[in-house]
């Protein structure tokens, strides 16, 4: 994990700061070009999955995966 954070903060897109409580660890916060750089990840991804869809399944398709993501979003939501 260091070396991922390390290379993130080269790149610009984390900064790590000690935490106040335990001088030991440290905090690990994205940047603004950070936030840009997964903001635009995540719109490229959305526009694939929606573009694989359209493509790939049937209106029902579609709708069976919007039941499944629903159920899952329950899942992981306490």
């Amino acid at each position: 994990m260091a070396t991922t954070i390390g290379s993130l903060s080269r790149l610009g897109l984390v900064e790590r700061h000690a935490d106040p409580e335990d001088g030991r660890k440290q905090r690990v916060t994205l940047t603004d070009s950070g936030r840009e750089r997964a903001e635009g990840d995540r719109e490229a991804r959305h526009a694939w999955l929606t573009r694989a869809l359209e493509e790939n399944c049937t209106e029902s398709e579609r709708q069976t995966v919007v039941q499944a993501m629903a159920v899952l979003e329950r899942l992981i939501e306490p």
